[in-house]
């Protein structure tokens, strides 16, 4: 077949007809106009939350439905949920080995090329109220293929679940700040913990008291995070760096920068960084690194040092262990696939700080604004 441009196209084998949903005017919660905003309850519980959820999930995890050695498993979800499930994607490729693939797709991507997953035969999806419409018509369709759907969510009930085949509850993640965070961390969590229990290695409680710990010892780094507000508050320009096991910590602390404090921030991987990025870096920006493992930290570090000589002030936050320094956020040593769990929580209180700093609401992702707010009033989601 040639379009009009001249160019030969093939009809894509597989496709998925939905419709957009209608414009929408949406609500966000307008009832806390100063410190504490409800962002920070959500994050401040956060300790408590993955506690409880990894306590529930364990009950609940012999009878989850389990994945076919060699056959991939699908993560899915969109925005921080995409995130959560990038993270779980990580965590079961890391304790499942290569003999079960796994692959992380935004819905979005699942309607967009739904070739790629006609044959998935387990699919985890991500989606903190259950209701995102995109999130909702991918299970849909995935479900009519027959794959298996599992879904972790912090909703009480709610569509997804509805015609999901199993679902796994986060505790104490249910929130009411639009900009989300103990929903990520809750469900990298319980994904985690799924995926060991698919591996038949599942954690010791022991064990997960060292990880909730950690989480406890990250959020007591608050003052650190004010300190840091003011650091970069004069910045034009975030970049935030993460690879392979930091990846979803560079992208999820990336989003809560966008959403609550309206900063334009760019991610890159670190290689990518060094490859490429670094000649868009200047005295006008902060680079700040992300490290789980001694490989990614020796890395981070020589990025960092290749953008102090641009003249970029940078900062690495470190879950492998690595030594301690003025520009260093030393954060508990977890295993690697949990490093998403701790890693985004300085991210989350920077975003809070900075935005509380500069008189903006963080719940409300700039919709007290009237220009954001009409741009939001154009789509539905």
């Amino acid at each position: 077949m040639q379009d009009p441009s001249g160019f030969i196209t093939t009809p894509a084998p597989y496709s998925v007809v939905v419709e957009f949903p209608p414009p929408d005017i949406p609500q966000p919660p307008g009832d806390r106009s100063r410190h504490p905003f409800w962002m920070h309850e959500a994050i401040r519980r956060q300790e408590v939350a993955v506690r409880a959820t990894l306590a529930s999930v364990r009950e609940i995890l012999p009878s989850l439905p389990k994945p076919t050695p060699g056959r991939p498993i699908l993560f899915s979800g969109i925005g921080t949920s995409f995130h959560a499930a990038l993270a779980g994607s990580v965590a079961a490729s890391a304790a499942l080995g290569p003999i079960t693939p796994t692959v992380a797709a935004t819905a979005f991507d699942v309607l967009d090329d739904p070739g790629r997953f006609r044959e998935i035969p387990l699919a985890v999806v991500f989606s903190s109220s259950g209701e995102t419409w995109i999130t909702l018509e991918a299970t849909r369709w995935l479900r009519e293929r027959g794959t298996t759907v599992v879904l972790v969510t912090s909703a009480a009930s709610s569509r997804i679940e509805s015609i999901a085949s199993a679902v796994v509850r986060t505790r104490h993640a249910d929130e009411t700040s639009w900009t989300h965070t103990v929903s990520f961390t809750t469900a990298v969590a319980a994904a985690r913990a799924m995926a060991q229990q698919w591996a038949g290695r599942l954690e010791p409680e022991s064990d997960e008291r060292v990880l909730t710990d950690a989480v406890g010892a990250a959020l007591e780094l608050e003052p650190r995070a004010v300190e840091l507000a003011e650091r970069t508050a004069s910045a034009g320009r975030l970049v935030l760096l993460g690879s392979a096991f930091a990846e979803a910590s560079a992208r999820e602390g990336a989003l809560k920068l966008r959403e609550a404090c309206g900063r334009f921030v760019a991610t890159a991987g670190v290689e990518e960084f060094l490859h490429g990025f670094l000649p868009s870096v200047n005295a006008d920006s902060t680079v700040i690194a992300l490290s789980a493992t001694s490989f990614e930290r020796e890395r981070a570090r020589q990025a960092l040092t290749a953008a102090a000589a641009t003249g970029a002030p940078g900062l690495l936050i470190d879950s492998s262990g690595g030594p301690d320094g003025p520009d260093v956020v030393r954060l508990a040593p977890v295993p690697p696939d949990a490093a998403p769990i701790v890693q985004v929580i300085p991210f989350q209180m920077l975003a809070y700080w900075m935005a509380v700093s500069e008189g903006r609401n963080p719940d409300v992702m700039g919709l007290d604004e009237p220009r954001q707010m009409a741009a939001r009033k154009t789509f539905g989601i």
